[in-house]
């Protein structure tokens, strides 16, 4: 899959062409729409109550999210539908994720052909080589309440382990689920956001103007190369997630005697779902859980690691590959956006920039068996 389409993919639609497609395709008045962040997508918070034609009597009024899915990303179309079921049995199974809502037309999602504005509604302000119309996925998921981990100013350790915990349950329950893994093995294969393809940041590797950063990366991609790929084979697999961040894990906060705690409510976004390596994930999750807002991060992964272990043990392969897959993550992290950001100005996109060179910096320098011993992962 080629970046620079995945770039030129992402959608840019009007308010009130989001508000026309909701009432159309999903039967929805919508009284309040709220635009969201999003990497590769375009997500809003849609506040609305069904349209019940010829029935007088008021409905009540609901939240929704709508996701409007990347224009290359929504020729995966079957790999996509497969996510969007993956949703559905982790809910059946008692998941807090998003539940997607069927269409007026009994779809889980839209197929939806219309034009790709700009933000703010002027043509001048796209991307180059942006396409004028493009096709995309249109899906309408359950609303989450909660905060993502991101806007906490601190996150304590029990967010982590309950983050850890949460994701061995899922690789759990995946191994239960009845869904041909051979299409999401192929899309893992060939998606640029796949640890297997990291070897594709070699292309890109320009926009990094720091020589000593610049050489941190091909070291992370060769190790990456010789110790996880060619022995990727012999590495336990399964459906993942894929995304396991800090915008993408939810949290509340509940009132107690003693004050109050804060609690992993829920997780959203599987469109980077796949079948591939077990560990990929858990190197994912590890990755941001180094660059989030924590009094340590080595204490975070630590966390993170204990709740993971409580439920499903990694075997000695696996704990040998997640340091370089975590690694690989924050290559593909920082050099992705920095090539983002350079096509689109967004500074959402920059996230990882902020904390993420630093954190990869450290662990590179002091290296696994140190880092390990940080992480009490021995």
């Amino acid at each position: 899959m080629d970046l620079q389409a995945l770039l030129r993919g992402k959608p840019f639609l009007s308010n009130k062409q989001v508000i026309q497609l909701v009432e159309e395709k999903f039967n929805i008045e919508v009284k309040r729409l709220k635009p969201l962040d999003g990497y590769d997508n375009q997500n809003f918070l849609v506040e609305g109550s069904p349209i019940n034609y010829g029935n007088s009597q008021k409905q009540e009024m609901r939240r929704y999210s709508l996701k409007i899915t990347n224009s290359k990303l929504s020729e995966e179309f079957e790999c996509l539908k497969d996510a969007t079921y993956m949703m559905q049995y982790l809910c059946g199974e008692g998941f807090s994720c998003p539940q997607p809502l069927s269409s007026k037309d009994a779809n889980i999602f839209e197929l939806v052909k219309c034009k790709n504005l700009a933000l703010h509604g002027s043509g001048d302000n796209l991307p180059v080589n942006r396409r004028s119309e493009d096709t995309f996925m249109v899906r309408m998921l359950t609303f989450l309440p909660g905060k993502t981990l991101k806007e906490l100013t601190v996150v304590p350790d029990n967010i982590f382990e309950e983050m850890g915990e949460n994701l061995a349950r899922v690789h759990t329950a995946f191994q239960s689920m009845k869904l041909d893994h051979k299409p999401m093995m192929e899309f893992g294969d060939r998606f640029i956001w796949s640890l297997n393809n990291v070897h594709s940041l070699q292309s890109f590797l320009h926009v990094v103007e720091d020589a000593e950063q610049k050489q941190m990366i091909k070291e992370v991609l060769d190790d990456f190369q010789t110790h996880v790929l060619q022995r990727r084979k012999d590495l336990p697999q399964g459906f993942i997630h894929g995304d396991y961040n800090d915008v993408n894990i939810l949290v509340e906060q509940t009132v107690t005697d003693g004050g109050s705690e804060v609690h992993m409510s829920g997780f959203i976004d599987f469109d980077d779902a796949y079948y591939g390596c077990t560990v990929f994930d858990i190197g994912i999750a590890v990755m941001y859980a180094l660059q989030s807002k924590t009094a340590s991060r080595d204490r975070a992964v630590a966390s993170f690691l204990k709740g993971y272990g409580r439920v499903r043990r990694l075997n000695q392969l696996e704990k040998s590959c997640l340091y370089y897959c975590t690694a690989a993550r924050f290559a593909q992290s920082l050099v992705f956006g920095l090539v983002n950001y350079a096509s689109s100005k967004d500074e959402y996109v920059l996230g990882t920039q902020v904390r993420g060179w630093e954190a990869l910096q450290e662990m590179w320098d002091r290296g696994q068996t140190v880092t390990y011993q940080k992480w009490e992962f021995l």
